[in-house]
This record gives structure tokens, sequence and C-alpha cells, in this order.
């Protein structure tokens, strides 16, 4: 992360569509988009509209929403918490870096830590899961830092530049996200995260 950046997450809005529109525009951000890469603008709006859309009052989440955003730059990407079930208290993660210069910083691992925090702490859930191309290999070995476990490999189950990929699923648990936090010294409410951010960030490839 560049010197100076002062990052945090905050709730997706309706007013955040553009910004967001104009991610899923991005080629290169496409291409660790999860799903279909050619869709059509209708397509992409239609998609974050819904995506955008404000559970009623009475009825819990399945799906959160949230940015990356700072007061130097503006936002910066966007971390998605879907398929959450209240009931077996877990949920999957995706995290998109939209601004290019950040793809490759420490950007993605402080956001990625915080969002851990917010599931765990906040959310109280048990279980966080994550889908992950192979040939992205910054973001799976950003989970393994994190403590999440290999549980499965799909072969061939992304089409890529005319090649067929594998595609990785990981399991993390509560305790072991504690496990790492107690070991690394992080505090969640200062958001000391030096020691944390060494760990995730060595030997890193590619973010989503």
């Amino acid at each position: 992360m560049k010197k100076g950046l002062h990052s945090f997450l905050r709730r997706a809005e309706r007013e955040d569509l553009d910004s967001i529109l104009a991610w899923m525009e991005d080629p290169e951000f496409q291409y660790f988009l999860y799903g279909d890469e050619a869709q059509s603008q209708r397509q992409i709006r239609e998609k974050i509209i819904l995506m955008l859309g404000r559970t009623p009052p009475a009825a819990p989440p399945s799906a959160i929403h949230l940015l990356i955003d700072s007061k130097e730059e503006g936002l910066l990407g966007m971390i998605g918490l879907q398929n959450i079930s209240w009931r077996n208290r877990s949920c999957s993660l995706d995290i998109y870096i939209g601004a290019r210069s950040y793809r490759s910083s420490i950007l993605p691992a402080v956001s990625i830590f915080r969002a851990l925090e917010y599931v765990f702490d906040e959310l109280n859930l048990h279980r966080v899961s994550s889908l992950i191309y192979a040939f992205n290999e910054r973001s799976w070995r950003m989970m393994e830092k994190s403590g999440a476990k290999r549980e499965l490999v799909l072969r061939e189950h992304i089409y890529r530049n005319k090649t067929l990929h594998d595609a990785y699923g990981y399991g993390l648990l509560r305790h072991e996200f504690y496990a790492l936090r107690e070991k690394l010294g992080a505090v969640s409410g200062s958001i000391s995260l030096d020691a944390m951010i060494k760990a995730m960030a060595d030997d890193s490839g590619d973010t989503k």
C-alpha cells in the first residue's frame, strides 16, 4: 500500500454504481471476475443494481458488499460477502481491486484481514470460503497466509485466454483466523497490522 494512504471499508451504496460499473467493464478486471466474462453493459449494470439492492428490514441479508475506500484516492476496490447462511454461520468472500496500481500492492492483504475481522467479530460467523482461479496466485497465497485451507480443486473449471484453468476452493474457520491474529499480535481496534501485512504479502502472485 502506498505510503500515506489511509484505506477503510464501508458499505456499498447505489451512488457507487457508476464507479463499480467502470471496474466491471475493464477487461483486466473481468479476467479475474467469477462467471462469464463476456457480458453486455446492460447485463453488468443489472447485476450491479441487484447486488447493491437493499434487503427488506425484516430479512437478514444474504450478501454484503464492502467498498475499499480512501480519502486520498477514492474508491479502490470491493469485497463481496456472499451466500451468507445465518443458520450455518458461513459465507463466501471475493475481493476485486478496481485500481490497477494497487492490484500488486499490500492493499488486498490489508483489506482481506479487515474483512475477516468484520465477518468473525461483527457478524459472528464461523466459516468463510473462497473460490479462486489457479492462475490468480496472489489471491490464493493470501488466503493461505490468512490461515485458510485448500479444501478442493475444480479441474479445468474456468475458461480464460483460450485455456481451461483449475479453480481452488478454500475454507477458513473462525478459530484458525483468531489463532493467526494472536500469533501476529494484530490489534483489531487500531488496525496495527505491520506483522500481518508482511506475513500475508510475502511470496504472493496476482490479485483479483
